[in-house]
């Protein structure tokens, strides 16, 4: 049975500058007041949304629900076909394949969930990018970004570094300053503090061993545990070269998804699929 495939990204929204006079923003008086409406702000940025256009492709999209936190869309790209007719010539024939975009814009979930559908997009990061992209122009206005990542399977991850143990010599941490407690727990208080107080936006930590050794990991190190676990929720990615391979591997490479079959989904309504990937991802 045919399978729909979503990918699933986490979203934070921080301040671009802690230490801005916020009296210029609007009404807000005070980070903490930015902070506490972070998430009505996003949701008017996401409603106002305009066709997005990157440098190849035109996509254009509709709401289909919408309820408190809860938002379905679908996005459709501009994917023309050339057809050769029976009279032996050529003819440009409009198509727009399109996909389901789930937003759980509740301040402890804050999830995206893109469909992956290949003749639309080769990989959801792109239409990912191209959204958050085109709200971060709105909310620039605000002292507010939007920054996202992928949400990755732990497991996969340690799986690659017992695959690859003796050869792991480089390993890279990128982390979005966190600012949901939820995700963040168990990152150490130092280094969550240290990120506000420096106003960074991203940290980065890289451990690279020396040539003739390699990086030894341990999942039973809390520090170690916290950064791999943070990132595995959308709080980060994580990069790994491995002697002899060209390319760094990315945990985004592992994406999270959920699945529904085609058929569960082809006779119900959008309020109805927007409640069951609600229930999914929840």
């Amino acid at each position: 049975m045919k399978k729909i495939i979503f990918d699933l990204y986490r979203y934070q929204i921080l301040p671009k500058n802690r230490h801005l006079q916020l009296s210029l923003f609007h009404d807000v008086k005070s980070l903490e007041e930015l902070l506490d409406r972070k998430n009505e702000i996003f949701a008017d940025a996401l409603c106002s949304i305009k066709t997005l256009k990157t440098k190849k492709s035109i996509i254009k999209h509709r709401l289909l629900h919408h309820s408190n936190d809860i938002y379905l869309f679908k996005f459709a790209v501009n994917r023309s076909l050339v057809i050769e007719t029976e009279d032996f010539t050529e003819e440009e024939i409009s198509n727009w394949p399109s996909v389901y975009v789930f937003v759980w814009n509740r301040h402890d979930k804050q999830i995206l969930a893109i469909q992956h559908k290949w003749k639309a997009f080769q990989d959801t990061d792109f239409l990912a990018k191209a959204i958050i992209n085109e709200i971060n122009t709105i909310l620039r206005k605000w002292n507010l970004a939007v920054y996202y990542k992928a949400i990755f399977v732990e497991k996969d991850f340690w799986d690659l570094i017992k695959e690859y143990k003796g050869k792991i010599i480089d390993v890279n941490f990128e982390l979005i300053t966190p600012n949901m407690a939820n995700i963040s727990d168990i990152l150490s208080e130092e280094i969550k503090q240290f990120a506000v107080d420096t106003n960074a936006a991203k940290t980065k930590y890289e451990l690279v061993s020396d040539p003739d050794s390699s990086i030894n990991l341990d999942e039973s190190d809390p520090r170690v545990k916290g950064l791999v676990q943070y990132s595995s929720e959308g709080g980060g990615d994580i990069s790994i070269k491995i002697s002899g391979f060209k390319k760094r591997v990315h945990t985004k490479s592992s994406k999270k998804h959920i699945e529904i079959d085609e058929a569960e989904i082809s006779n119900i309504s959008s309020d109805e699929l927007a409640n069951l990937l609600k229930e999914l991802v929840g």
